[in-house]
């Protein structure tokens, strides 16, 4: 498989990964995205929890997928 292949089936994957795992927690906590945090600016708390965690989510199973699918983003 050719490597860019293999980046962009690690980036959607990771994508999915961050979406499904932040609705399962808003799930858990019995909230919705909206008071989760979507937005950031002075309303509410300021910091917009959703997106940041379906990026923190990615990135975390990004990491994971980098060595499974051989794509050597990161350096051994």
């Amino acid at each position: 498989m050719n490597r860019t292949v293999r980046i962009l089936l690690l980036i959607v994957i990771a994508i999915i990964f961050g979406f499904v795992v932040t609705h399962v927690g808003m799930w858990l906590m019995n909230t919705n995205a909206e008071e989760y945090g979507l937005y950031f600016g002075t309303e509410g708390d300021g910091l917009a929890y959703y997106p940041l965690t379906i990026i923190f989510g990615a990135l975390g199973i990004a990491i994971w997928l980098d060595k499974w699918l051989g794509t050597e983003i990161l350096p051994h």
